[in-house]
């Protein structure tokens, strides 16, 4: 093959892949273009949808995690007379099983009417139903989030503290095969201070979960937009 000719054909297979790469980057771009115009409609229709959706779920989740705040808040001081009482409760058994050791008589536990007024007061307090059901319509609407953590952390603490109250003036024994229970020295008193100990563990966890619920909404409010930190 002479050289006019090789000349040729190296100018022509030139001219013929420089056109397969322009095309080819035209047809690119073209797309390129395409899928970004198609992104740009898609993010504005939903941000237009989603807009006021997020919108009316912020404005949900502040009427149920202020519910929540109120029942708990309410169940905590319809709980602070309950706590004393428990208090007292506890106090007088371990006053009496001292009095028992010292004068080396039997323990048969506070007289019934004594025991009935304590019941009594304690029992005005009420249950956690309330919370409960509260920490539910959290979890709707903040599920994995520190909110509902937070939620949760509150109903834990009150019940514990519903079990110390229902436990309240119970002692424990030192030999549970004991033969004599009512050997005062064989009862462990309960502690006076665990009831207002809890009530106060209880406190805090609500104030955690106030300054929790409102640094999620605010984060949401200043993002005006849907919170990425969290699954909602």
């Amino acid at each position: 093959m002479d050289g006019e000719v090789t000349v040729a054909l190296i100018g022509g297979v030139g001219a013929l892949v420089g056109a397969l790469l322009g095309g080819a980057a035209t047809v690119w771009t073209a797309k390129e273009q395409g899928r970004m115009a198609v992104q740009t409609a898609l993010h504005t229709a939903r941000s237009t949808y989603l807009g006021p959706l997020d919108t009316a779920r912020r404005s949900a989740q502040r009427e149920v995690f202020a519910a929540f705040l109120t029942v708990s808040q309410e169940w905590a001081r319809s709980a602070e007379p309950a706590a004393e009482a428990a208090r007292r409760w506890d106090a007088d058994v371990g006053g009496l099983l001292d009095e028992c050791i010292t004068e080396g008589r039997a323990y048969t536990g506070l007289n019934t009417e004594l025991r009935q007024h304590w019941r009594r007061t304690i029992d005005r307090c009420g249950t956690t139903q309330r919370l409960t059901e509260a920490v539910q319509h959290v979890l709707l609407e903040a599920a994995g989030t520190d909110v509902a953590r937070a939620a949760q952390n509150v109903e834990q603490h009150a019940r514990r503290l519903a079990s110390l109250l229902h436990g309240a003036g119970e002692t424990q024994l030192r030999d549970q095969d004991g033969v004599s229970t009512d050997d005062p020295s064989n009862h462990v008193p309960p502690s006076p201070e665990r009831s207002p100990n809890q009530l106060g563990a209880l406190k805090e966890a609500i104030e955690a979960f106030t300054w929790t619920a409102a640094a999620h909404l605010n984060t949401r409010d200043a993002n005006n937009g849907p919170d990425t930190s969290s699954s909602a």
